[in-house]
């Protein structure tokens, strides 16, 4: 078994669509253009407005209301 590491601390900022305190790593390369990944998104921060590019998915592992 490998186990892999997506933490925060290795992700990339999100400079793009204005966004704010938003990080991104990705988990896979897909045959087809698609984005699947772990996004990081401080309290208070955003990412921008935009159209996707490609398919994505998002799951919130966790948050506040």
């Amino acid at each position: 078994m490998k186990k892999y590491n997506f933490t925060q601390e290795l992700a990339n900022q999100i400079n793009n669509y204005q966004s704010i305190d938003a990080f991104y790593t990705k988990i896979m390369k897909t045959v087809e253009p698609a984005n699947i990944g772990f996004i990081y998104i401080e309290p208070g921060g955003v990412v921008g407005m935009h159209e996707a590019p490609v398919p994505q998915l998002f799951i919130v592992i966790q948050g506040l209301r």
